[in-house]
Protein backbone atom coordinates (compact mmCIF):
# COMPACT_ATOMS: atom_id res chain seq x y z
CA UNK A 1 0.00 0.00 0.00
CA UNK A 2 1.56 3.71 -0.80
CA UNK A 3 1.82 6.30 1.52
CA UNK A 4 -0.40 8.17 0.52
CA UNK A 5 -3.03 5.54 0.61
CA UNK A 6 -1.90 4.22 4.09
CA UNK A 7 -2.11 8.35 5.06
CA UNK A 8 -5.75 8.50 3.51
CA UNK A 9 -6.98 5.24 5.14
CA UNK A 10 -5.58 6.35 8.54
CA UNK A 11 -7.19 9.92 8.27
CA UNK A 12 -10.62 7.95 7.54
CA UNK A 13 -9.96 5.91 10.47
CA UNK A 14 -9.73 8.77 12.69
CA UNK A 15 -12.41 10.60 11.08
CA UNK A 16 -14.61 7.54 11.95
CA UNK A 17 -12.90 7.28 15.77
CA UNK A 18 -14.15 10.79 16.44
CA UNK A 19 -17.54 10.23 15.69
CA UNK A 20 -17.41 7.68 17.81
CA UNK A 21 -16.21 9.55 20.73
CA UNK A 22 -18.08 12.64 20.25
CA UNK A 23 -21.12 10.08 21.12
CA UNK A 24 -19.89 9.32 24.15
CA UNK A 25 -19.14 13.46 25.11
CA UNK A 26 -21.99 13.29 28.01
CA UNK A 27 -20.05 10.45 29.94
CA UNK A 28 -16.81 12.43 30.39
CA UNK A 29 -17.34 14.93 33.39
CA UNK A 30 -15.05 17.98 31.94
CA UNK A 31 -14.24 19.52 29.06
CA UNK A 32 -10.54 19.67 30.08
CA UNK A 33 -10.66 15.78 30.06
CA UNK A 34 -12.55 15.18 27.26
CA UNK A 35 -10.27 17.36 25.09
CA UNK A 36 -7.19 15.26 26.91
CA UNK A 37 -9.30 12.30 25.60
CA UNK A 38 -9.64 13.04 21.77
CA UNK A 39 -6.51 14.47 22.01
CA UNK A 40 -4.33 11.15 23.10
CA UNK A 41 -6.59 9.62 19.95
CA UNK A 42 -6.22 12.41 17.30
CA UNK A 43 -2.39 12.68 18.13
CA UNK A 44 -0.79 9.67 16.69
CA UNK A 45 -2.75 10.31 13.43
CA UNK A 46 -1.47 13.62 13.23
CA UNK A 47 2.10 12.66 13.49
CA UNK A 48 1.83 10.05 10.91
CA UNK A 49 0.17 12.58 9.00
CA UNK A 50 3.87 13.88 8.62
CA UNK A 51 5.22 12.98 5.28
CA UNK A 52 8.41 12.41 6.19
CA UNK A 53 8.10 10.14 9.48
CA UNK A 54 10.56 7.49 8.68
CA UNK A 55 13.24 10.22 8.62
CA UNK A 56 11.66 10.91 12.74
CA UNK A 57 12.88 6.74 13.41
CA UNK A 58 15.49 6.94 16.52
CA UNK A 59 18.51 4.04 16.67
CA UNK A 60 16.35 1.61 17.34
CA UNK A 61 13.73 2.03 14.70
CA UNK A 62 11.35 3.86 16.72
CA UNK A 63 9.41 6.70 16.81
CA UNK A 64 10.13 8.31 19.71
CA UNK A 65 6.93 10.59 21.55
CA UNK A 66 7.52 13.05 24.52
CA UNK A 67 4.93 13.71 27.23
CA UNK A 68 5.66 16.94 28.50
CA UNK A 69 4.31 18.19 31.65
CA UNK A 70 4.95 21.00 33.74
CA UNK A 71 3.80 20.83 37.35
CA UNK A 72 1.55 17.72 37.37
CA UNK A 73 4.22 15.22 36.76
CA UNK A 74 1.48 12.40 37.83
CA UNK A 75 -1.13 13.77 35.57
CA UNK A 76 2.06 13.05 32.85
CA UNK A 77 2.40 9.74 33.90
CA UNK A 78 -1.33 9.34 33.96
CA UNK A 79 -1.29 10.41 29.77
CA UNK A 80 1.86 7.87 29.05
CA UNK A 81 -0.03 5.03 30.99
CA UNK A 82 -3.03 5.54 28.50
CA UNK A 83 -0.92 6.44 25.12
CA UNK A 84 0.98 3.10 25.98
CA UNK A 85 -2.35 1.18 26.05
CA UNK A 86 -3.70 2.29 23.26
CA UNK A 87 -0.78 3.64 20.61
CA UNK A 88 1.74 0.85 20.23
CA UNK A 89 2.52 1.76 16.28
CA UNK A 90 2.06 4.29 13.99
CA UNK A 91 2.41 3.15 10.23
CA UNK A 92 3.65 -0.06 11.42
CA UNK A 93 6.64 1.46 13.02
CA UNK A 94 6.91 0.62 17.29
CA UNK A 95 6.61 3.98 19.32
CA UNK A 96 8.58 5.02 22.43
CA UNK A 97 6.90 7.02 24.54
CA UNK A 98 8.63 9.24 27.72
CA UNK A 99 8.01 11.94 29.78
CA UNK A 100 9.60 14.54 30.40
CA UNK A 101 9.64 18.56 31.53
CA UNK A 102 11.03 20.64 29.50
CA UNK A 103 14.36 20.87 31.22
CA UNK A 104 14.34 17.17 29.99
CA UNK A 105 14.73 18.16 26.26
CA UNK A 106 18.45 18.08 26.47
CA UNK A 107 18.80 14.97 27.10
CA UNK A 108 16.86 14.20 23.40
CA UNK A 109 19.36 16.66 21.63
CA UNK A 110 20.88 13.83 19.66
CA UNK A 111 17.89 11.88 18.37
CA UNK A 112 14.96 12.11 16.56
CA UNK A 113 11.79 13.44 18.14
CA UNK A 114 8.38 12.18 16.28
CA UNK A 115 5.76 13.93 18.26
CA UNK A 116 5.80 16.41 21.17
CA UNK A 117 2.05 16.21 23.72
CA UNK A 118 1.18 18.42 26.42
CA UNK A 119 -0.30 16.96 28.99
CA UNK A 120 -1.08 19.94 30.83
CA UNK A 121 -1.48 23.42 29.76
CA UNK A 122 2.43 25.62 29.91
CA UNK A 123 3.01 28.71 30.79
CA UNK A 124 4.64 31.41 28.59
CA UNK A 125 8.59 30.45 28.44
CA UNK A 126 7.91 26.28 28.56
CA UNK A 127 5.43 26.94 26.19
CA UNK A 128 7.46 28.99 24.13
CA UNK A 129 10.67 26.33 24.93
CA UNK A 130 8.73 23.34 23.66
CA UNK A 131 7.75 25.13 20.26
CA UNK A 132 11.22 25.99 19.54
CA UNK A 133 12.12 22.60 20.47
CA UNK A 134 9.13 21.02 18.15
CA UNK A 135 10.64 23.58 15.37
CA UNK A 136 14.40 22.27 15.48
CA UNK A 137 13.61 18.36 15.48
CA UNK A 138 10.63 18.83 13.16
CA UNK A 139 8.12 17.12 15.59
CA UNK A 140 4.49 17.59 15.56
CA UNK A 141 4.09 19.50 18.98
CA UNK A 142 0.34 18.91 20.16
CA UNK A 143 -1.73 20.31 22.80
CA UNK A 144 -5.51 19.13 23.30
CA UNK A 145 -5.99 22.62 25.16
CA UNK A 146 -8.13 25.42 24.31
CA UNK A 147 -5.77 28.54 23.19
CA UNK A 148 -2.54 26.76 22.64
CA UNK A 149 -2.28 26.63 18.55
CA UNK A 150 -3.19 30.02 18.08
CA UNK A 151 -0.05 31.12 20.75
CA UNK A 152 1.89 29.07 18.13
CA UNK A 153 1.86 24.75 19.46
CA UNK A 154 1.68 23.34 16.42
CA UNK A 155 -1.63 21.25 16.21
CA UNK A 156 -4.47 20.70 18.96
CA UNK A 157 -8.21 20.30 18.84
CA UNK A 158 -10.43 22.40 17.36
CA UNK A 159 -14.11 21.65 19.06
CA UNK A 160 -16.99 23.20 18.04
CA UNK A 161 -20.16 21.32 16.20
CA UNK A 162 -17.87 18.87 15.34
CA UNK A 163 -14.23 18.21 16.32
CA UNK A 164 -11.37 19.38 13.88
CA UNK A 165 -7.58 18.90 14.30
CA UNK A 166 -6.35 22.41 14.63
CA UNK A 167 -2.95 23.92 12.74
CA UNK A 168 -0.84 26.69 13.38
CA UNK A 169 0.62 27.23 9.80
CA UNK A 170 3.60 30.11 10.79
CA UNK A 171 4.71 26.79 13.38
CA UNK A 172 3.67 24.46 10.68
CA UNK A 173 6.13 26.08 7.65
CA UNK A 174 8.97 27.13 10.22
CA UNK A 175 9.30 23.34 11.31
CA UNK A 176 9.27 22.12 7.75
CA UNK A 177 7.02 19.54 8.06
CA UNK A 178 4.87 18.11 5.32
CA UNK A 179 1.84 17.31 6.27
CA UNK A 180 -0.58 14.90 4.43
CA UNK A 181 -3.16 17.79 2.36
CA UNK A 182 -5.95 15.74 3.57
CA UNK A 183 -5.71 17.13 7.14
CA UNK A 184 -5.81 20.93 5.45
CA UNK A 185 -9.38 19.85 3.75
CA UNK A 186 -10.45 18.88 7.44
CA UNK A 187 -8.41 20.92 10.04
CA UNK A 188 -9.28 24.75 11.42
CA UNK A 189 -6.11 26.65 10.39
CA UNK A 190 -4.29 29.63 12.63
CA UNK A 191 -1.49 32.13 11.35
Amino acid sequence: MSAARRHCLLLAVWLVTLGCLATVAQAVDSGAEYALQLGIKMFPTLVGGNLDIDTQKNAEGKLLLLVVYQENRQGGEEVVARMNSSVRVIYKTPVQILLTDVAGFAAFAAQPVAGIFLAEPLALTPRTATIAFGIQKKAVVFSPFDGDVQQGILAGLHIAIQVQPALNLTTLRNSGIRMNQLFFKVAQTYE
